[in-house]
């Protein structure tokens, strides 16, 4: 009777232990959503530089930095810093060729900036979308704590978003794309570190993208926050 009692008891903690663990999607749902929309209004009092490197084939190919804000109709506004760097191409004929290979990927790497645009910060209608669809998945990083929902097919036929946020402190952790820019087999993706500002404001400190079939690399480093008065 005792060891019957004993196993009885172990199971409805168990049984506790999973329920507790699992997270409520919907809740979880809701804090992404409330943190972004914050995290959004709050940054629009705010100012910070922006620095963008591109790489291809592992080396370093050009530096630009801008200063931003938001405009009082709520557009980004960038402005371009003096503190950008652009490699010199050289005369004559391998100029030329070194010039259009030049602007193809520059062009490539715009279209990939937009790209992460559209991504960035995500839309909470679109989550929510995702989830009444019922594709919404949720995965445990740190029982009771930290959470992963992942949102397929969140902007266009085949591609993740997944969002991790720490449900305790009511926050979010990090972003991470797999998507496509030209056609489905022209895949790339890309990771976002959160970090906090002092009013609790969220922003995506750091992005990194990469094109592995282009060989292309691009970090966005967001820092150098100033809070304007009102």
């Amino acid at each position: 009777m005792t060891k019957k009692i004993c196993l009885t008891g172990l199971v409805i903690l168990a049984g506790a232990w999973i329920t507790t663990a699992q997270p409520d999607m919907k809740e979880t749902l809701g804090v992404i959503k409330s943190s972004l929309a914050q995290s959004k209004a709050n940054m629009l009092h705010y100012s910070w530089v922006e620095t963008t490197q591109t790489w291809l084939n592992g080396e370093l190919k050009s530096t630009k930095e801008n200063q931003c804000y938001y405009s009082v109709d709520g557009k980004l506004v960038k402005i371009a810093t003096g503190n950008s760097d652009q490699p010199k191409t050289p005369g004559g004929i391998r100029g030329k060729i070194m010039e259009n290979k030049k602007e193809a990927i520059s062009d490539y790497m715009d279209r990939c900036l937009e790209k992460i645009h559209e991504y960035l910060p995500p839309d909470g209608d679109k989550l929510q979308n995702t989830y009444d669809a019922g594709k919404v998945a949720i995965q445990i990083l740190e029982p009771g704590k930290q959470f992963k929902l992942s949102f397929p097919d969140y902007l266009q036929q085949g591609d993740l978003l997944s969002i991790s946020v720490d449900l305790e402190a009511k926050k979010l952790i990090a972003l991470s794309v797999s998507t496509w820019i030209d056609k489905p087999d022209d895949k790339v993706g890309f990771d976002v570190v959160y970090k906090e500002l002092p009013d609790g404001t969220q922003y995506p400190a750091l992005t990194v993208l990469e094109a592995t079939a282009k060989s292309l690399k691009i970090e966005i480093d967001q820092s150098g926050f100033k809070k304007e008065s009102l």
